[in-house]
């Protein structure tokens, strides 16, 4: 489940990372932990195409293993918000 988990079509950074915070949990629950670099890894390359540039902008310019996942998140849905406007205007 956690191998194979990708961002859905048109699934909300918010929904995604809901989503991917149950997996983690659960498999938590049954003994399998991920540290939160490896959380955040997995969720960057989780996201679509259309997000490889930011993802390439987060990588170079953040230091992965200091960020934490909710800071992460933060940044991801700064960045739907800027797709969103793109979309619409």
């Amino acid at each position: 489940m956690y191998e194979l988990f990708k961002m859905e079509e048109n699934e909300s950074i918010q929904t995604m990372f809901e989503r991917f915070q149950t997996i983690v949990n659960e498999l938590s629950f049954l003994g399998r932990t991920y540290d939160n670099f490896d959380q955040i890894d997995k969720l960057l390359r989780s996201l679509p195409r259309k997000w490889r540039p930011q993802v390439t902008v987060l990588r170079a310019s953040k230091d992965l293993e200091k960020l934490s996942l909710e800071e992460m998140v933060g940044l991801l849905k700064v960045h739907e918000m800027e797709l969103q406007q793109d979309e619409a205007g």
